[in-house]
């Protein structure tokens, strides 16, 4: 605990690959059907800020989860943009010579509305509960004393490598090491300008 009082920061990063890298090893040894646990990151947050800024900091966490009064157009900006991110990065990899999407590919593209609205209604599922950690705890503590652009440039790379037993296992490519560090940046914009709010219900990784 002492540890954890005097780096905490350093203390999150490694208890949220802890917590989620864990089960990587009896996976490989085919022990148990998963090789990483989504919600390291928010029970790394939860053992950091009991000995660093106890039970009000817990709490504060909790309440930003459950944030809901931003303006519309924010919802839209946290719903847009992600989508926005993608298709760029796919025009990018085409006209550097990656094969272009397929047209069953392409057919895909509209099931994703559906399962945006699902990912706001419940949190959650998808990527919610990575968020309360990288930009609940992580993003704030990382702000103080940088700007907005390189703490969110430094999570980015983190938590792009925190994918890293998705990558080895072909579930993500590992060309979301650039795609994550670049949401990163976006994500960050929109926790800043919606006053934290922005944390599970409005960033969540599609």
């Amino acid at each position: 605990m002492s540890v954890v009082r005097r780096y905490p920061l350093i203390a999150f990063f490694v208890l949220a690959y802890a917590f989620s890298w864990w089960p990587w090893l009896l996976y490989a040894l085919d022990l148990i059907p998963g090789y990483i646990v989504g919600f390291g990151p928010f029970l790394a947050a939860l053992v950091v800020l009991g000995p660093t800024r106890g039970k009000a900091g817990i709490l504060g966490l909790l309440k930003a989860m459950v944030r809901w009064r931003v303006g519309l157009v924010w919802y839209a900006a946290a719903l847009l943009l992600p989508v926005g991110v993608a298709l760029g990065a796919t025009v990018l990899n085409v006209l550097l010579g990656a094969p272009a999407p397929t047209s069953a590919e392409l057919g895909a593209w509209p099931g994703l509305v559906t399962t945006y609205f699902l990912l706001l209604l419940i949190t959650g599922i998808g990527g919610a509960w990575e968020e309360p950690g990288w930009r609940g705890y992580a993003l704030p503590s990382l702000q103080a004393g940088r700007s907005a652009l390189s703490a969110s440039l430094i999570l980015g790379v983190v938590w792009a490598f925190w994918h890293l037993p998705l990558m080895v296992y072909g579930t993500v490519p590992w060309s979301d090491i650039a795609y994550v560090t670049v949401v990163s940046v976006v994500y960050a914009w929109l926790f800043n300008n919606t006053g934290g709010a922005c944390c599970s219900r409005c960033c969540f990784t599609p």
